[in-house]
């Protein structure tokens, strides 16, 4: 009976030390620190603290490659960290600014928006050395690609619109005018539908991909990052100077609650595996969690010094 006893608990240790072990990740970037916190998104516990280059704003994680790349706004680099074994085993030198970074479905094409220079850097993950560029709007910030891979969509932060960029061409296919300083922007899963948040106009823009319709939408004050349920439904955005994240109904076109965080929240995704959203705090040096089923805030998670994961910082290792 104890053997039995033992071998259950045996396997019921090592079933859990499994489920740890493939759980989502978040790469949270701590700019006052230069370092990148990795979280467990099982567990919530801290896997790793690694240290980046200066002045540490995007990520964005490949789970087919092992790694995730953070952009170093400050040592003009991007610090390449493998997520086996959570060490930066590559630095890409970028000569300029860079802030927002998304990468091609496929892995193969790494995006990089140079805020100073005014252009988009597309990288060969494969090779780095291997770049080509494109001039774009004023102050590029936030950066998303279409689900096929075929446009690339940038916010120009001081040129007030987005740019939509053919990614074979690298030619601007259009320009769409945002409210004033767009910063964050997302797609919506099915693809269909490009948000903006619109930081000095306190709004978040919902542009429909066919029509180019758009829909303004009031949120907090000073929004940041926006991130869209999996269902297509619901929009998230944090309000840096309101310590909120406004809740909005996409089938209505409106706020339909706010959720109080933690200080000064800026990064935000939500983790389909988890049902949960993750949110990075500035002022409160944390990660606060929200239960996408009850729009409650139920956890914060300490991290580093000023807390900012601009861009997709959830590592996706459940899904195939």
């Amino acid at each position: 009976m104890k053997h039995n006893i033992r071998t259950l608990s045996s396997f019921l240790l090592l079933l859990t030390l499994s489920f740890l072990a493939c759980a989502d990740e978040a790469y949270i970037t701590n700019q006052g620190e230069n370092t990148v916190s990795v979280i467990n998104l099982a567990d919530h516990s801290i896997i790793a603290t690694i240290a980046v280059g200066k002045a540490p704003v995007g990520v964005a994680a490949s789970q087919s490659l092992g790694k995730a790349y953070i952009s170093n706004v400050d040592s003009h680099s991007v610090s390449v960290i493998d997520t086996n074994t959570y060490t930066v085993v590559d630095t890409i030198d970028i000569s300029g600014s860079p802030v927002g970074i998304a990468l091609s479905p496929d892995s193969k094409s790494l995006y990089v928006a140079d805020w100073n220079d005014n252009r988009v850097l597309v990288i060969d993950t494969a090779d780095t050395s291997q770049r080509r560029e494109v001039s774009i709007g004023k102050a590029p910030a936030g950066i998303v690609i279409s689900p096929d891979g075929s446009k690339l969509y940038v916010a120009n932060r001081d040129s007030n619109d987005l740019a939509i960029i053919d990614t074979q061409t690298l030619k601007v296919l259009q320009r769409v005018a945002t409210g004033e300083h767009p910063f964050g922007i997302t797609l919506s899963p099915d693809g269909k539908q490009l948000l903006a948040v619109n930081v000095y106009a306190n709004s978040l823009s919902v542009i429909n991909l066919d029509t180019f319709d758009t829909h303004t939408i009031a949120v907090g004050e000073h929004p940041y990052c926006v991130t869209v349920s999996p269902d297509n439904r619901y929009a998230y955005v944090t309000n840096t100077q309101a310590d909120t994240v406004s809740v909005i109904d996409l089938t209505q076109y409106k706020e339909v609650t706010k959720i109080r965080v933690g200080g000064f929240p800026e990064g935000i995704n939500y983790d389909a595996a988890s049902n949960k959203i993750y949110v990075a705090n500035w002022f409160d040096n944390s990660v606060s969690v929200i239960d996408a089923s009850s729009h409650k805030h139920v956890q914060d998670i300490p991290t580093g010094k000023q807390s900012r994961a601009f861009g997709q910082f959830i590592l996706n290792k459940t899904s195939h």
